[in-house]
């Protein structure tokens, strides 16, 4: 079951995108019906889309593609963002796009690298005061939309803002949300295939595929408030095939606090220990199917715990096997774990 999404105007939408195109993929018809309604809207962009290599080198007609180039078509990007929010509906006068420059494909290891990327989603978030936040669900299956959905619920968390949350998936398995799913149907699918047509850069090799997402209508599943996570238990995760090298991510955070910990994962069964920077030690045992990560005696409890096993080598498809998951509720540990079904609950 799934409800129509309501606007008005008195609300404040903020769209995240990791890439450009997203903005139309994920949230077009969203975009047309927050105009209609008179909502204040601002999308802001995770990443140029500049880490793109194989249509650039299609429609470039080169093979290496170096600093230089990567930032020409990060510029093209940029462009066709702002082409695509016109041809949605967005007066040229009004100039609702916000692009953060991050790294494109690089979304993970700026999460786990500081909090810079956090501070500015949350003053962002602070200076728009959204109504309606709209981004990525940790199901997606790209890297970059997993991890800007975890830099959205620290930047919240350190805002300490409150809003509607929204998630969308564009690469993977839509949402089912088990009747916490909001639609906006298409009022104008042509006004969405037009702005997918900006960006010519996407349609050159990918014409079909992305033509047939844009024309589904928006769904969103609307986020729970999150239960804090009980630090004192074990979190279990689904363990990696033992033919690439994985690391164990794990984030764990307060409103004023975030402790990240990297650990790399054996190929056969055993223990390792990790700190975190404040010396804090992480134990995790490696089984044949499972891993069981238990966390130190915390001064206080957190309130948001992310783990996620991550492949470290080079891959021919971006795509995660294992996305980012929330630690929230204990009662869904391990029999959730095994069947790599844990969304929300103990993981």
């Amino acid at each position: 079951m799934s409800g129509a999404l309501q606007l008005s105007s008195a609300d404040r939408v903020l769209v995240l995108a990791p890439h450009p195109d997203d903005e139309t993929l994920a949230a077009g018809d969203l975009i047309r019906a927050a105009l209609a309604a008179g909502s204040a809207l601002r999308v802001a962009f995770a990443t140029d889309g500049d880490n793109n290599p194989w249509p650039q080198r299609w429609l470039e007609r080169r093979w290496k593609i170096g600093v230089r180039e990567r930032a020409r078509w990060g510029t093209r990007r940029r462009g066709e963002a702002r082409a695509a929010l016109e041809r949605l509906g967005v007066p040229k006068s009004v100039t609702p796009a916000r692009f953060f420059g991050w790294p494109d494909q690089g979304l993970t290891a700026l999460l786990m690298r500081d909090d810079r990327a956090v501070e500015a989603l949350a003053q962002e978030i602070a200076q728009f005061a959204p109504t309606h936040l709209v981004l990525p669900n940790l199901a997606d299956r790209h890297p970059d939309h997993s991890a800007l959905r975890v830099l959205a619920e620290l930047a919240l968390l350190r805002s300490g803002h409150r809003c509607l949350c929204l998630g969308y998936v564009v690469h993977g398995e839509k949402p089912s949300g088990d009747g916490r799913l909001l639609e906006v149907p298409a009022a104008d699918a042509q006004a969405k295939r037009e702005a997918m047509h900006a960006h010519a850069s996407q349609i050159a090799l990918s014409r079909k595929r992305l033509l047939a997402l844009a024309a589904l209508p928006n769904r969103f599943e609307l986020a729970d408030e999150a239960a804090p996570p009980d630090a004192t238990r074990p979190l279990y995760l689904p363990r990696a095939g033992s033919l690439r090298p994985h690391d164990l991510l794990l984030v764990v955070a307060w409103r004023e606090e975030i402790a990240r910990v990297r650990l790399p994962l054996p190929r056969s069964a055993g223990e390792q220990v990790a700190t975190d920077a404040c010396g804090r030690e992480y134990r995790i045992d490696v089984g044949a199917r499972e891993l069981c990560l238990r966390l130190p005696a915390f001064d206080s409890p957190p309130a948001a715990i992310y783990a996620k096993v991550h492949r470290c080598d080079p891959r021919l498809l971006i795509f995660d096997r294992e996305p980012w998951r929330r630690a929230a509720d204990a009662s869904h540990a391990r029999s959730a774990a095994l069947t790599g079904s844990a969304q929300s609950g103990y993981i």
